[in-house]
């Protein structure tokens, strides 16, 4: 009967041993860059993407003026980014394409 709880005791220690040591197939490279707006200036807002595609926490939201740069930093080295390219003007967002953002690229942005 010692022995049985003995190598119970022992699977136990192994599995939590196992367990702690199991890691999970998410990417969680993080990212830092420079948004750069290239023709004329821009209001953006600018979430976080996983590694499935699948859009997380906005991580920046502001303006940008022509020529100018904003840094921003991403839990997976991508983003996605919503536009309005008159920012005086009340009009809806536009979709722009997932970007990637690694070792301090400029990324140009409507």
């Amino acid at each position: 009967m010692n022995k049985i709880f003995r190598h119970l005791a022992i699977v136990v220690w192994v599995a939590l041993a196992a367990g702690c040591a199991a890691t999970t197939d998410v990417e969680t490279k993080e990212g830092a860059c420079y948004l750069k707006a290239s023709d004329h200036d821009v209001y953006l807002k600018v979430f976080d993407v996983d590694s499935n595609g699948n859009m997380g926490a906005l991580i920046w939201q502001g303006r940008i003026h022509q020529s100018q740069t904003a840094r921003i930093k991403t839990t997976h080295a991508r983003f996605r980014f919503f536009y309005n390219a008159e920012p005086g003007v009340e009009q809806p967002f536009r979709s722009g394409e997932d970007k990637r953002c690694d070792d301090l690229d400029v990324v140009a942005v409507p």
